[in-house]
């Protein structure tokens, strides 16, 4: 997917990539544990706003843990059948407020804390986004397999298959 640089992406894109986020049921959240090492698990964001995710979590769990030794983290999204491609940073912070969790709550929330929005162990992840990366797909997927083929052929790496934007917070 490489291609010739990165480009600003205009705040109509990044409203555009907001609402397809909020549409993903699933992201990988990546934290540090406590060695310092890298550690990604998935997660299901409960609200994605613009700049901002909203994440439940365990207060005595990993994800938890993690963030209150390090606020920086990583949140990925790929969803190949949607071409989403998308890699975010931000800090990371816990809030402990069941007004907010009721506010956010789900049924399916309640299959992880069964004592509802006032779970003594349910905290929110609130991410707020420093900078994203994304790739948008530049042709139809037949159109990208026969430049991957004649790539493949000429041993030329094509450089016009995706385009990656950048935006900062």
């Amino acid at each position: 997917m490489a291609g010739g640089g990165i480009e600003p992406a205009a705040a109509e894109e990044r409203s555009a990539l907001w609402k397809r986020l909020a549409a993903e049921p699933v992201a990988m959240l990546v934290t540090h544990d406590v060695s310092g090492m890298p550690i990604a698990r998935p997660v299901q964001p409960v609200r994605v706003e613009d700049g901002r995710l909203w994440i439940f979590t365990a207060v005595d769990g990993d994800i938890a843990r993690d963030i209150e030794r390090g606020a920086d983290v990583h949140v990925v999204y790929a969803n190949q059948q949607r071409e989403l491609f998308v890699s975010l940073n931000g800090s990371a912070r816990l809030v402990l407020d069941p007004e907010k969790a009721r506010e956010l709550w789900s049924p399916l929330a309640g299959a992880w804390y069964p004592a509802g929005p006032d779970d003594t162990n349910l905290a929110l992840v609130r991410i707020d986004v420093d900078r994203g990366d994304y790739w948008d797909m530049k042709d139809a997927r037949l159109v990208r397999f026969f430049k991957l083929a004649a790539a493949a052929v000429t041993g030329v790496p094509p450089d016009d298959v995706a385009t990656h934007r950048r935006f900062e917070q």
